[in-house]
């Protein structure tokens, strides 16, 4: 197995994430001081590349994030080239973007199984791709760094030679000709996975099979979503994971494996705990040439969510050490039995920490059953309350209340 080289492109000792997917509605709103903010932000905390993940998405309609001339385009509402402002600031500021040029919804149900449909969306978006490279690259050739392969690859459609014999000519027919546009520009896949549907084994081998056929080449970035977040593997598995996507990447010289780290739960699209996040990359580190995660824009920016997020994961990134202060218990936990038979209402008032309150959780007889964190300002749902309504099930007759604080770190109070 080949040494990872992770820690060498670093003076730290400590895995840190170096760039960040984003998506384009989050940005929408963004003129030149926003995207210099959110920038600055990833910059404090080491990062150096930016993933745009799809410039046209096709569903019922035809979205661009910048002006096309593609037959049948149109851009949003607000008609800003989201391209344009983020290629400009990033070439002041010196962040490397990778852009994907085009999406289509159907990928979820066609995938493998309508080659004709798949290899005619790859001829697509060659056409957006050229676009985009006469339209940004002379004009942003710092910023204008790579190429994102949008449509994300998992171990449930794609689980067979065959269905990769497939996947590997679509990603072929693109690959091959965003190197005739520039052969300098590097090209990024993210698949995920399951590990209910496939061994780390069965999934390396196929892409294995991939690497050796899709006319990749030296600097080229197989950067595997490590799961976590979305539940598709848990924390223990990651090392048997990673191990056999190193193995399988190093039979392809030049290759090089990163990890796209989740920042996210995908149980309620809450934002996960700094410490959580650290485990992951800590455990990855060993394997990667380098991390990115899905996304400090979206769960982590101030930007987007409380500061407590940044300022947590800040210290991290200067000390390599997680804080560990945790908050103080909540106040004046009140259990009210309401006229509904076997019903209650539990109530709290606020805790306190030194970076800041992230949320809380409501257990009943030890077992948890609420949580309630802040929320993010674009794609979050709720945010912090104070009050649950219970009803236990039938034929428990005992109830005990404990509520508890925790804070970004995931620290949890008494």
């Amino acid at each position: 197995m080949q040494k990872s080289n992770y820690l060498n492109n670093d003076e730290r000792s400590w895995p840190i994430a170096k760039g960040s997917f984003i998506q384009w509605d989050l940005t929408a709103e963004w003129n030149d001081e926003e995207w210099q903010k959110e920038f600055s932000y990833m910059i404090e905390v080491g990062m150096t590349y930016l993933v745009i993940i799809a410039s046209i998405t096709r569903d019922s309609n035809i979205s661009t994030i910048y002006p096309s001339n593609i037959s049948n385009t149109a851009m949003g509402k607000k008609e800003k080239d989201i391209l344009d402002l983020c290629l400009k600031n990033a070439e002041v500021l010196g962040i490397k973007v990778f852009i994907g040029p085009n999406f289509n919804t159907k990928w979820w149900k066609k995938s493998a199984k309508d080659t004709s449909w798949l290899y005619e969306e790859m001829e697509k978006g060659n056409a957006i791709a050229e676009e985009i490279y006469k339209n940004y690259y002379e004009k942003y050739p710092k910023a204008f760094y790579g190429w994102y392969w949008p449509y994300e690859v998992d171990n449930m459609n794609f689980t067979t030679l065959n269905q990769f014999e497939i996947l590997t000519k679509a990603v072929y027919i693109n690959r091959s000709f965003l190197k005739k546009l520039n052969s300098s520009m590097c090209f990024m896949l993210s698949p995920f996975m399951n590990s209910k549907y496939a061994t780390p084994e069965e999934y390396a081998n196929n892409w294995e099979y991939l690497f050796q056929n899709a006319d990749l080449q030296s600097g080229d970035i197989f950067c595997p979503q490590d799961s976590v977040g979305a539940h598709g593997i848990k924390l223990n598995e990651i090392d048997k994971w990673f191990s056999a996507f190193r193995k399988a990447v190093d039979k392809k010289p030049g290759l090089l494996l990163w990890a796209n780290t989740e920042t996210f739960d995908s149980s309620d699209w809450t934002s996960a705990c700094i410490d959580r996040f650290i485990k992951q990359m800590k455990l990855e580190s060993k394997y990667v040439d380098n991390i990115i995660c899905f996304s400090y824009n979206h769960y982590y920016s101030p930007n987007n969510i409380d500061i407590g997020y940044h300022k947590t994961y800040l210290a991290y990134v200067e000390t390599g050490i997680l804080e560990s202060e945790p908050p103080s218990a909540p106040e004046k936990i009140n259990v009210t039995k309401l006229r509904m038979r076997g019903a209650y209402t539990i109530t709290w008032k606020e805790a306190t920490d030194n970076i800041g309150i992230c949320g809380y959780i409501v257990y009943r007889k030890g077992m948890e059953i609420f949580k309630t964190s802040v929320k993010r300002k674009y794609g979050g749902k709720n945010g912090i309350v104070y009050e649950l309504f219970d009803k236990p099930p039938l034929g428990l007759f005992e109830y005990e209340y404990d509520v508890k604080a925790f804070d970004f770190a995931g620290n949890m109070s008494e």
